[in-house]
């Protein structure tokens, strides 16, 4: 997916035309999708290949009425269709999110989860449904004490609870007196809470949009490194209110521009239509059963960073980032002599400058052109008789040694389409 400068001169490593990449069983960076469909309402068990052939690696399983035999049956299909695609499943069984825990005791939800969970035990179960943006006091506390309670019964699984987008603006109130980031990391502490998610959608929409995305995927992904859980960042594939349907570079700045911000997952607003939601339309699957124009571009974003850098980001860890043009979104511009490798960085369009770590203390360098338009040139400036660039490909299975930026042309650098990535391991040279 990188396009490296120097692949066409002399003396620079090549990848052969029919070079396969090995394939690898590390984890998978997650990308999901909300289901808002019933067993059995427009799809089969079957469906779980389709999922696969998008490139989704943790899907939301169509939602089960705990009273309906048939449903439980036809949902054990589609859990044994996972484990043949590679994926695992978010289960949404009715009764089981936060809000039912005010009209039931916690004794109650016990039972009920526990009998859920004995129902759905298989390898490709992700975790269980807990709901959707909770407000007010009494629904967060509902959601603590689903997530805690979940946890307790089946402590190998992850509850899915999707948060609001300004969650730093929540008066503390709503926490009990704490502020959200005091909240999150206390739930972590006493549950062993492993990740959230939260809805973002304004980057399909205008520039204020875009600096809004920068301002709160900032917030909570520094809201979840203090609790030490992961964050997925809920972004948008259909039309939806005043958003427009995403084009394929759009598509891929999603995922690029979150992973390299410090997202250790997705989960696309939405995969299908339906009948009665005519202001969400365009998703890549019609109301009807067939692929719209957004299914290729979603697949193409999804399965081309999944290849490249889908388990190498799940290995790194996000240090800091800055822009190369300007301030957004409360990240700085890249000042002059930022990491002791780079001088400067040099580019044609807007450009994200992340640093990363592995758990051997290896650093590494990610570009993301931030256009969504327009392809860009991006031109690192470093000590080269000290330190060495390597490209990581296919998940690091490749690594290629940067040359380029030895010239004044405007094309010598890193070519990158709007949304596109590029990483770099930062090496010594011996």
């Amino acid at each position: 997916m990188a396009v490296y400068a120097g692949n066409d001169q002399n003396g620079i490593p090549r990848i052969s035309p029919d070079y396969v990449p090995p394939q690898s069983a590390g984890e998978k960076f997650p990308i999901s999708f909300w289901n808002y469909r019933y067993v059995g309402e427009g799809m089969t068990p079957d469906e779980v290949f389709t999922w696969a052939e998008l490139g989704l690696t943790v899907s939301m399983a169509p939602r089960v009425k705990w009273n309906n035999e048939e449903m439980k049956k036809e949902l054990h299909l589609y859990l044994d269709n996972a484990v043949k695609a590679g994926i695992k499943l978010i289960i949404w069984v009715e009764g089981l999110e936060y809000n039912n825990l005010r009209h039931m005791t916690e004794e109650e939800y016990r039972k009920f989860f526990t009998e859920v969970h004995e129902e759905f035990r298989h390898p490709a179960t992700y975790g269980f449904y807990v709901g959707d943006e909770p407000g007010g006091v009494e629904n967060f506390r509902a959601s603590w004490n689903a997530i805690r309670i979940q946890r307790e019964v089946a402590p190998e699984l992850n509850p899915y609870l999707n948060l609001h987008t300004c969650m730093d603006d929540v008066d503390p109130s709503e926490f009990d007196g704490r502020t959200f980031r005091e909240w999150l990391r206390d739930l972590a502490e006493a549950t062993g809470f492993k990740i959230f998610s939260y809805g973002h959608y304004d980057q399909v929409w205008n520039d204020d949009g875009i600096e809004s995305y920068y301002r709160n995927i900032k917030a909570l992904r520094e809201a979840s490194d203090a609790a030490g859980v992961d964050m997925w960042c809920c972004v948008l594939s259909s039309s939806h209110y005043m958003f427009r349907i995403p084009t394929e570079y759009e598509f891929m700045w999603q995922i690029t521009m979150s992973a390299a911000l410090g997202a250790r997952g997705i989960i696309w607003f939405r995969l299908y239509d339906r009948p009665h939601g005519p202001n969400n339309h365009g998703s890549p699957i019609d109301e009807y059963g067939f692929k719209t124009s957004t299914y290729l571009p979603m697949l193409h974003a999804n399965r081309r960073f999944a290849d490249q850098y889908g388990e190498l980001m799940m290995r790194l860890k996000f240090k800091e980032a800055f822009f190369t043009h300007a301030n957004h979104g409360g990240f700085k511009t890249l000042p002059v002599g930022c990491h002791p490798v780079l001088t400067t960085v040099r580019s044609t369009e807007e450009t994200l400058v992340s640093f990363f770590t592995d758990k051997d203390g290896e650093e590494y360098i990610v570009f993301v052109n931030a256009d969504m338009k327009t392809p860009g040139v991006v031109r690192p400036e470093f000590d080269r008789e000290k330190y060495v660039l390597n490209e990581m490909m296919f998940n690091g299975a490749t690594a290629v040694p940067y040359s380029g930026g030895t010239s004044e042309e405007h094309w010598d650098g890193i070519w990158l389409y709007p949304g596109q990535m590029a990483v770099y391991r930062i090496d010594t040279r011996a």
